[in-house]
């Protein structure tokens, strides 16, 4: 049996989920429920799933380095922000988001930070349960 928390960080993802996909359908509301219902939609779907990965991504790499911590905490934020901008870009220019690039500015702006926070606790929780 596959075991999703492996790749998917879940319960991350789902409260990513529910926060961004709010976000994004207040951005899209003034186009009528119908739209913003599928720009949410969209958003939450690939937050939870693709984001959940992306998160399990930048904790393991959070973890790359052992002797230089924050050249992990650093890629695994890093990659994992350019990953998600770029993906959460395409998704909305896919046909159904009225306004696809302010869709995505959301995600500019609380991921690289999300991402960072996220990797630097990862690394804090291995480290303080090393010792």
């Amino acid at each position: 049996m596959l075991n999703i928390t492996k790749y998917i960080n879940v319960k991350t993802g789902f409260i990513g989920a529910i926060i961004m996909a709010s976000i994004v359908g207040y951005i899209n509301h003034e186009f009528g429920m119908w739209p913003a219902t599928i720009a949410a939609l969209k958003q939450g779907t690939y937050t939870f799933f693709f984001g959940g990965a992306v998160i399990q991504f930048c904790e393991t790499l959070s973890l790359k380095y052992p002797d230089h911590s924050w050249k992990g905490i650093l890629l695994g934020a890093l990659s994992a922000s350019v990953v998600t901008i770029i993906a959460v870009l395409i998704v909305h220019h896919m046909r159904g988001t009225p306004l696809p690039f302010a869709s995505t500015v959301p995600t500019m702006v609380l991921g690289p930070p999300g991402f960072l926070f996220l990797a630097w606790r990862k690394r804090w929780v291995a480290d303080r349960n090393s010792t």
